[in-house]
């Protein structure tokens, strides 16, 4: 017969008072519920990053590339101007007096012819300006109606117009003569003068009052010479240009005189363009 085995049970459990498992249980519960917190804030921080904005991308440097229309277009460089530099130059050439000169068609500045009404006449170019301007006018000075060519104008002053004027002016003895001036600058300029020599030489003097001539020196000289019977001319054709503004400075000299009446230089006309 089989006996059925008694139970023990702990003095423990079988104490009266407080029940034991409310001393372990309260620590277990805090515990717990710590656990749970720290659980739960994770999970919400993992759903609020997996349901809002993706970051956003880095920012490398502090300027965005630039667009299609952000992108400077390159300005060309100034021009480099080929335009050769002021010089001081005169050059010159000799040739003979076409028959008629028309002054006022040739002297688009200004022009001027002498003797025409008297030895100290002068008649221009009434729109001139006085570029052209003769020197303090010197004796013995005579006018003369030698010259081989006629020389005509319109719109000068105080004479108008002429046809056909055969005049000029002239001096004797050897080293009188003209002077003359007319404006210079850094742009080309032409000068012609109309002169006559009779019974003697004549020294053409052409110098800038800007300085030294890109050739050397300080003037540009020739010489024409005529007998004594009659008055030979020529036409000198005076190309020119300075550094800055300045005065091209004429002299016609009688460089030497020959036989026994009035040797000397002689001037009829000069026009400016």
């Amino acid at each position: 017969m089989l006996r059925r085995r008694r139970i023990e049970v702990p003095d423990v459990l079988l104490k009266p008072g407080r029940p034991w498992w409310r001393e372990h249980l309260g620590p277990a519960v805090v515990i717990l519920v710590g656990v749970l917190v720290v659980v739960l804030v994770g999970v919400a921080a993992l759903v609020s990053r997996s349901s809002g904005h993706p970051d956003a991308a880095p920012v490398v440097g502090s300027v965005a590339d630039p667009t299609v229309e952000q992108v400077p277009i390159p300005l060309p460089s100034p021009s480099i101007s080929t335009s050769p530099a002021p010089i001081n130059a005169i050059t010159i050439e000799q040739g003979k007096v076409p028959d008629t000169v028309d002054l006022s068609d040739e002297g688009t500045i200004d022009w001027v012819h002498w003797g025409e009404d008297g030895t100290y006449s002068l008649e221009r170019d009434a729109k001139g300006g006085f570029a052209i301007l003769e020197g303090t006018p010197s004796a013995p000075r005579q006018r003369h109606t030698l010259s081989p060519e006629r020389f005509t104008w319109t719109g000068g002053t105080p004479a108008a117009g002429n046809d056909g004027a055969t005049s000029g002016v002239r001096t004797c003895g050897a080293g009188n003569g003209f002077t003359l001036t007319a404006p210079a600058t850094t742009e080309p300029r032409k000068l012609r003068l109309y002169l006559g020599i009779s019974g003697g030489q004549g020294l053409l003097k052409l110098k800038l009052t800007t300085g030294e001539l890109v050739t050397g020196g300080q003037a540009v000289t020739d010489r024409l010479t005529g007998p004594d019977s009659s008055m030979t001319t020529a036409r000198y054709s005076i190309s020119y240009r300075a550094t800055r503004p300045g005065k091209i400075s004429i002299e016609w000299i009688t460089e030497k005189a020959t036989g026994s009446g009035c040797g000397g230089v002689a001037l009829e006309a000069a026009s400016l363009s």
